[in-house]
Order: C-alpha cells, then sequence, then structure tokens
C-alpha cells in the first residue's frame, strides 16, 4: 500500500536470511525443538490516532515432552508471547505477553491467559486480526476512535465434531476513551485529556463453524463512562453484544471467473451496551486506496448502530484484457449494502453528528437533543439502508513488488435519509488498488 513500507518489509524479509512461517520470522532451527521467532505483524502498524506504529515481539513455541512417534506440529508445547510498540502520533508505550499450553491431539487443544497494555477500536467487529502482508484487508488503517484497555485474559478452545473450534473466554478490563465528540484525546502528552477509567467483566465464545461461518457472543457487566465523549455519565449495568459472519469464494471452471461474498451482521442488548462495545459501521471514504469487506464512499466516524447487516458481492473475469509482463488487467464489478439501526434513548435523527464527523456543514437540527445534550453529541446509523456499487481493474500495473489496479465506488441512498449526501463528489470514490505480490515459497518451511 505505501511504497516505502512494502519496500521496507522485502528488504527484511529478504536481507534477514532467516527462514519464514507464517508472518514469523524464525531465529532457531529447532534446537532442541524449541523455535523462537520475530513476529513480523508487530513491527509496523499504521492508523488515524497513532500515525506510525513501531514495534517488536517474539513467539516461544517448545515442547512439554517430546514424543518422537509425532512430527513438531502434533506434539503438547508451550507457546509464549511478548511484544512491545509505540504510536509516533499518541506518543504511548503499548505491551502485552501471555502463555498458552497448546493439545493438538486432544478435545481441548489450548489453554491460555495474557495481558495487554493497548489499544483497542471502539465498536470493532473484525474478526480478522492485522495482518502486516495483506494490505487490502486492512481497513483499519483509517481509524481513530480507540480505548486504551489494560486487560486480563484466560481462555481456552475446544475441538468440537468436524472442522468446528469452540473458543470460550474471561477477561477483566480497565478502559479509558481516548476521543470526545469534537477531538482526539491525547493522555500521554497532556494529563488533562485522561477520561475517567471505565472497568468491565465479560465472558466471551467464539465459535468457528467449518470454512465459511463464524459466531461471537460477548457479555458482560461494566461500570464505565459510557458517555465521556458525550456529557461525563457513569453508567453501571449488564450487556451483550451477538455476532455473526459468513464468506465464501468460488472460482468457476471453463474461464467463467470467480465470485466472492461476505456478510456480516450483530445485535447488541440495547441502550445498556456500552459504546465500545457497540457496531462501528464507517468505512474508509477519506480514503484513496480500495479495502476489501468495508465501505469505500462512507467516511471514517461516520455511522454507529446498536444492530446492523452488512453483506458484499464481487465478480471478477477470469481473463484479463490483456496479459503483458508489466499488465494484466482484470475487470470486476462489486455492489456493498449495509443497513443498522439505534436502539432505546438512542434512536434520534442523528443527521448533526453525521455531518459533523464527515466534515461538512452542521445540519438544520444542530440543537436537537441526545439526553438533553447538544446534537453533535448524537449518534446516527444507516436506518434507511445504503447500497454502492464498483467497478474495477484489478493487477492493471505490475510496480516493483505490488500489483496496482483501480476502482471506482459510488452511494446510493434514500433522498430523504438524514445521511444522504446532494453532492455527487461527497458520494464518489476513486481508489488505487495495492497488493503485495512476493513468491515466499522458497523461504517457508514445513
Amino acid at each position: 500500500m505505501r511504497k516505502k513500507l512494502s519496500y521496507s518489509i522485502i528488504a527484511l524479509l529478504l536481507l534477514s536470511g532467516a527462514p519464514l512461517r507464517s508472518q514469523n520470522i524464525r531465529f532457531t532451527h529447532l534446537w532442541n525443538h524449541t523455535n523462537i521467532s520475530f513476529d513480523l505483524n508487530q513491527l509496523y502498524n499504521y492508523n488515524l490516532y497513532e500515525q506510525n506504529r513501531w514495534g517488536g515481539g517474539f513467539n516461544l513455541t517448545t515442547p512439554l515432552h517430546y514424543d518422537s512417534r509425532y512430527g513438531i506440529d502434533f506434539q503438547n508445547l508451550l507457546s509464549a508471547t511478548i511484544y512491545g510498540a509505540y504510536g509516533t502520533g499518541d506518543h504511548a508505550w503499548k505491551y502485552g505477553g501471555g502463555a498458552e499450553l497448546r493439545f493438538p491431539r486432544s478435545l481441548i487443544r489450548s489453554v491460555g491467559v495474557n495481558y495487554r497494555h493497548d489499544l483497542d477500536m471502539a465498536g470493532r467487529h473484525s474478526f480478522d486480526s492485522y495482518n502486516i502482508l495483506n494490505t487490502t484487508d486492512n481497513s483499519t488503517y483509517f481509524s481513530s476512535r480507540y480505548s486504551m484497555v489494560d486487560r486480563l485474559t484466560a481462555g481456552l478452545t475446544v475441538k468440537l465434531p468436524g472442522k468446528n473450534y469452540l473458543t470460550a473466554e474471561y477477561r477483566h478490563s480497565g478502559e479509558r476513551l481516548l476521543f470526545n465528540a469534537t477531538n482526539l484525546m491525547y493522555p500521554a502528552i497532556y494529563d488533562a485529556d485522561a477520561l475517567a477509567k471505565s472497568y468491565y467483566d465479560e465472558a466471551h465464545l467464539r465459535l468457528d463453524y467449518g470454512d465459511h461461518w463464524r459466531f461471537d457472543l460477548l457479555a458482560g457487566h461494566g461500570k464505565y463512562n459510557d458517555c465521556g465523549p458525550f456529557g461525563g455519565i457513569t453508567k453501571e449495568g449488564n450487556f451483550w453484544r451477538l455476532m455473526a459472519q459468513y464468506q465464501v469464494a468460488k472460482t468457476f471452471s471453463g474461464n467463467k471467473g470467480s465470485v466472492n461474498f461476505f456478510a456480516q451482521g450483530g445485535t447488541t442488548g440495547g441502550a445498556n451496551t456500552p459504546l465500545s462495545r457497540r457496531f462501528d459501521l464507517s468505512g474508509t471514504g477519506s480514503s484513496f486506496y480500495y479495502f476489501n469487506n468495508t465501505l469505500l464512499t462512507v467516511r471514517p466516524n461516520t455511522f454507529m448502530a446498536d444492530a446492523f447487516l452488512f453483506c458484499s458481492f464481487s465478480y471478477t473475469m477470469a481473463k484479463p484484457l490483456w496479459n503483458l509482463n508489466i499488465s494484466h488487467p482484470t475487470p470486476f464489478v462489486q455492489l456493498n449494502a449495509i443497513w443498522g439501526t439505534l436502539y432505546g434513548d438512542h434512536v434520534v435523527d442523528g443527521s448533526g453528528i453525521y455531518e459533523l464527523m464527515s466534515g461538512n456543514a452542521i445540519a438544520s437540527n444542530e440543537f436537537a437533543s441526545y439526553n438533553g445534550l447538544p446534537s453533535v453529541f448524537m449518534l446516527t446509523a444507516p436506518s434507511q439502508g445504503l447500497l454502492e456499487p464498483v467497478v474495477g481493474l484489478d493487477k492493471l500495473l505490475r510496480w516493483g513488488v505490488l500489483d496496482l489496479g483501480v476502482a471506482a465506488a459510488y452511494q446510493l441512498t434514500p433522498k430523504n435519509a438524514p445521511y444522504h449526501l446532494d453532492n455527487f463528489l461527497d458520494k464518489f470514490s476513486v481508489m488505487c488498488i495495492a497488493k503485495l505480490v512476493l513468491d515466499l515459497s522458497k523461504y517457508t518451511t514445513n
């Protein structure tokens, strides 16, 4: 995605001389069956709050008792991780670590505990973790609303019949919101920016069902400064949040192309749910880069919801328009659709906050209220729906280690929706597609 970042990654891989497995650079050659690796994903990240985030992390795995009847991947293992990072924008240190026992041949596949002092995106609903080598999936580059979290987690993973896994966790968190209604807060730089701390005790269940389905349930009790950015009101109560996701990709035989379908939905327990446990449905509309599974014309910090449905369908042609060494453009079409709603006393017109956060003028309901507060404190959801047709050319140009393409998206909303935009350019996005292409097979070990 970024030229300097991409070439730095490649230089690290090629000059290290170390074997690469997944996103780990292995420093040992299974000396005494122990593996020590550098976690490449901890090296660099970016978001609008931290700006450039630099760090390092190490993983260690060693057999509890080596059994010569099995290969190294089927040993009972002790795994330990540690990492640290620093953001150039917030001037704050983040760190964490954990330990896990793995039993690859048992019903209980793992038992572990970890602690982290790090950022959590408010309203995050992605199941996928950050991957430094797959930039098109990292739409959090354009996120800015975070909490600083001190979290202790203990949990286990159970192997169910078939290709199904259930993870159960208990976690205790102390959190501090890092934004208010109009500004980002930087408590590591300015002491006055430190908002009141919130505390949560939560149970977390995640089911990976086959290759395509994922389910997630979070339930807990909190005493939290939920309205820290919305008036400083302290709340206490129970809450829950449920999510489901389905994703499938299929390539047709006979040069008929390929399709990809992604769908996600969720709901919360309503008005008692903390802001950080709701759903941020904002997109990457301020970006010139294309990202997967997000809204491409909706700007960051636009939508927040208690319940939502999102789906994305794309079709890619099998054959490029032409096939040259430096160019083999492949057309694709895509349609994104979203709907969301707010529950209880959060049901407001919401156009004021939409206009504020999207950078446009405040709407006519500027002095409407949210629990007695000005409209700039209101939330809004895509309650009347939103469609995004997308067309693009992938692999238009091979430039070094990047495949570059271009895409265009347009936003369709009902004219009476409070988040409807009249200006054509506000609804239209042209984006660059940038994918890292590197044959890592010669660096991969089995």
